[in-house]
């Protein structure tokens, strides 16, 4: 879900400079989070309780010696992404967000909010009830709306906007034996209004976004700046050994490439796209830059489940995919900007070969059928990779890497040294 715009860039970079003063920057050992599918029975949606009673903190007790801490993830019922649940403010409320290296501000949703559905599956956050909670002041900012506060104003590609008020507030992690961490007046979004995508509410059933992007919010420095995620099959609901994993014990390993980072957005150079072992005929430069922010490179995104390419680079893959496909199923018309099919893609593409994205200096993605196409109706399919005009002309050059393109994988980050590593496993095999 990458940022396309921030409308308040003189509020953003005095407050990105006061939260390099005020969050804080002690190592809290590793985070595990593990991840489950929401229709999974591991998941709190399927729990005859309500969410709030599923994420209770009354057993809560003060941190112990124990450096694993671990939340738990679902997927968003709405798309394939995961959230990740944890508390804010004191007393702690439960929060469910998204989980998005393609963003640094974390952001709930607080009261009042002008456009929040009554059917909210956890509580939404109620600041004026919080001893911890704290606007940000006029003198942090260089520009203040009528109240005196210091706004925000965030929209995300082909998924609405989110706006509200920048604040300090107490985040709360659950730990593997039941204690908490604390991480003190953390810098985030109060959001108290949010537009309507093409898609409906991109928002409804989740309370915000959790940023993993390098940005001056980010958590990342508490936790030694690494960070990885393993995800196995997104729709396998009954898959338990998805995780993301904060700080020392992150697995990094794998073939990597050199990873790029521009105002807090994760950046790889992709060189070529081969099917079945063969290179297709695609300039790799036309990779190089996504138009609307003009930085350099594919972005790596678990906000969005799809995957983008260049107008270009689309039109090569969907060409050689059609001919493959040609005579063997019959093709829909009815998407103008993907491939669509009759039939089953995992009974009716058997055999398909395997599309691989290949990064400079060697790490590879390879997307087997279950990574390329997804089932959109009983008997429909389609390709799981769109063209970047499909969010309009303005971005025929935008890409974006999806979570459906790195399932069956465990990524890692090492900002330390700006490498990131793919590891194609199954995450059971992991440790932790």
């Amino acid at each position: 879900m990458a940022i396309i715009t921030f409308v308040s860039i003189l509020s953003l970079m005095a407050c990105m400079f006061h939260s390099t003063l005020t969050t804080s920057t002690t190592p809290y050992g590793t985070l595990v989070i593990k991840l489950m599918h929401y229709e999974s029975p591991f998941s709190p949606y399927n729990s005859k309780h309500t969410i709030w009673d599923h994420y209770s903190h009354e057993k809560i007790k003060q941190s112990s010696n124990n450096n694993d801490y671990m939340s738990n993830l679902v997927p968003s019922p709405r798309n394939v992404v995961f959230l990740m649940n944890f508390s804010i403010g004191e007393p702690p409320v439960p929060q469910l967000a998204v989980m998005d290296t393609g963003s640094s501000l974390t952001w709930v949703k607080c009261l009042p909010c002008k456009s929040c559905s009554d059917q909210q599956s956890v509580p939404i956050f109620d600041p004026s009830k919080s001893s911890t909670y704290a606007t940000l002041t006029c003198s942090a900012c260089n520009h203040c709306d009528m109240n005196g506060q210091c706004p925000y104003n965030v929209e995300y590609v082909g998924s609405g906007s989110s706006e509200g008020v920048y604040a300090k507030e107490q985040l709360t992690l659950e730990t593997l034996d039941e204690s908490i961490v604390r991480v003190p007046s953390l810098i985030f979004g109060c959001g108290h209004k949010f537009s309507l995508s093409s898609n409906g509410n991109p928002y409804q059933g989740i309370n915000g976004v959790f940023g993993l992007g390098n940005g001056k919010f980010s958590l990342l420095p508490s936790f030694g700046k690494k960070f990885s995620y393993c995800i196995g099959n997104l729709r396998n609901t009954n898959y338990k050994f998805n995780k993301l994993v904060l700080g020392d014990k992150s697995n990094m390993q794998g073939d990597s490439t050199t990873l790029n980072e521009i105002n807090g957005l994760y950046y790889v150079n992709l060189d070529a796209i081969s099917i079945g072992g063969r290179k297709l005929d695609i300039d790799p430069t036309v990779f190089e830059r996504s138009t609307w922010d003009n930085n350099t490179g594919v972005i790596i995104d678990t906000g969005a489940d799809h995957t983008w390419l260049t107008k270009y680079g689309f039109e090569v893959l969907s060409f050689e995919v059609e001919n493959i496909l040609e005579g063997v199923l019959a093709q829909k018309k009815n998407n103008p900007y993907t491939l669509c099919y009759s039939g089953v893609a995992s009974r009716d593409l058997s055999g398909f070969p395997v599309v691989t994205f290949h990064f400079t200096g060697g790490a590879v993605l390879d997307l087997d059928v279950s990574s390329m196409f997804v089932q959109t109706l009983e008997n429909e399919f389609c390709m799981a990779v769109l063209p970047g005009n499909y969010f309009g002309d303005d971005y025929e050059s935008f890409s974006s890497i999806g979570m459906l393109a790195q399932q069956h994988y465990n990524v890692g980050y090492d900002l330390n040294v700006m490498r990131l590593y793919f590891q194609r496993i199954d995450c059971e095999l992991l440790d932790g």
